[in-house]
């Protein structure tokens, strides 16, 4: 029981996690569509999962005044929910669509903003609860999902050809809006 407080064992899971789906989008063959959908599943349940976890286990404090933290925290963690949320509708758009490439509304911010959201609502997660370990590994969550990124975009660049390199040109951040 006592490897379930660790951080780093739940750290370990999640980027594992992560790593598997690096496997599925660079190799060039193409999956059944049952493997794609496990993909997802096992990410949210191992990927999503453990980064709730983390900020809950002892750890030490990032120093923030509680009351600041939780507003500050909740408005970042909100943050992530919404911008996750605007993209998933309009994806759902984009498949009534035949899966027209979205290049405008969130998407004309930037290229992931799925992958954005999911690093803001961890974000936030942590300075709720004042989570040193949290914070830092933050940083691991955004290179992963950078990562996770490129390699969707040589899927993306398959599919749409030309179409997608000009909305590479029109949005060049791929993560977070002036940054990356």
């Amino acid at each position: 029981m006592e490897l379930l407080k660790n951080v780093f064992f739940w750290t370990n899971i999640a980027t594992a996690t992560i790593v598997l789906e690096f496997v599925v989008f660079i190799s060039r063959r193409k999956y059944k569509r049952i493997v794609y959908i496990l993909s997802g599943i096992s990410a949210l349940i191992f990927f999503e999962i453990p980064r709730l976890i983390i900020p809950l286990l002892p750890q030490p404090s990032i120093g923030l005044n509680l009351n600041i933290a939780k507003i500050l925290g909740g408005l970042i963690f909100l943050s992530g929910l919404f911008i996750i949320g605007v993209a998933f509708f309009q994806i759902m758009e984009a498949k009534k669509e035949s899966w027209k490439l979205r290049t405008s509304g969130i998407y004309g911010v930037v290229r992931h903003p799925m992958y954005l959201g999911d690093i803001l609502w961890a974000l936030g997660w942590s300075i709720i609860f004042n989570a040193f370990y949290g914070l830092i590994l933050t940083f691991l969550w955004i290179f992963l999902r950078y990562s996770l990124a490129i390699l969707e975009e040589e899927k993306l660049i398959e599919k749409y050809g030309e179409t997608y390199k000009n909305y590479m040109q029109k949005v060049p951040k791929r993560l977070i809006p002036y940054l990356i």
